[in-house]
């Protein structure tokens, strides 16, 4: 049996490396740094809100960190990781929009405002400028991910990877009683 001499893959493009910076960048700035923050101040503040949202904090810190990984994953060139990174990331966001919907709606019903110099800005509308930015790094996760996973040299990898498998399988089995020659 042949041992599996898997194809070399070709330099990454430019533009995926620009993309991939873009991501990092974006992701310490919107997932990671605002909805993991944000969560954490209502976390932190939560004797003054209560429990439901509370929760909401909570499901804000989580999604940050999912979509902070998904993002993380999509970085490498495997085409595993780049199955997982769009899925992982898309729920992310789901549950980051979700408890942006239901802090918003709160927010707008209790009629906060800001503090400071802030004062003339609904909570809500902050809440949105901090945390709708994490759609961006969802979209480029899935883009690049998509990319990856759809490149010629992923495609060839899988395909070698599929031959292997198969020839594998099909290899004659080995002898079990010995070689009858050998007497």
């Amino acid at each position: 049996m042949k041992k599996l001499k898997k194809p070399l893959r070709s330099k990454q493009k430019p533009y995926m490396t620009v993309l991939k910076i873009i991501l990092v960048v974006l992701t310490l700035i919107y997932p990671l740094f605002m909805t993991i923050l944000t969560g954490a101040g209502i976390v932190y503040n939560r004797s003054s809100y209560g429990s439901t949202i509370t929760g909401h904090g909570i499901s804000l810190i989580v999604s940050g960190i999912i979509i902070s990984a998904a993002a993380f994953l999509c970085i490498f060139r495997k085409s595993f990781l780049n199955l997982i990174a769009p899925i992982t990331s898309l729920i992310g966001s789901g549950v980051c929009m979700r408890a942006l919907f239901k802090l918003v709606s709160h927010a707008d019903s209790a009629g906060w405002y800001g503090n400071g110099k802030y004062s003339a800005v609904p909570v809500s509308d902050m809440y949105k400028e901090r945390v709708l930015p994490v759609l961006a790094v969802t979209l480029l996760t899935v883009v690049i991910s998509a990319i990856q996973y759809f490149s010629y040299d992923a495609c060839e990898e899988r395909r070698v990877l599929k031959k292997y498998r198969e020839d594998k399988e099909n290899a004659p089995a080995p002898s079990i009683i010995g070689d009858e020659n050998d007497e």
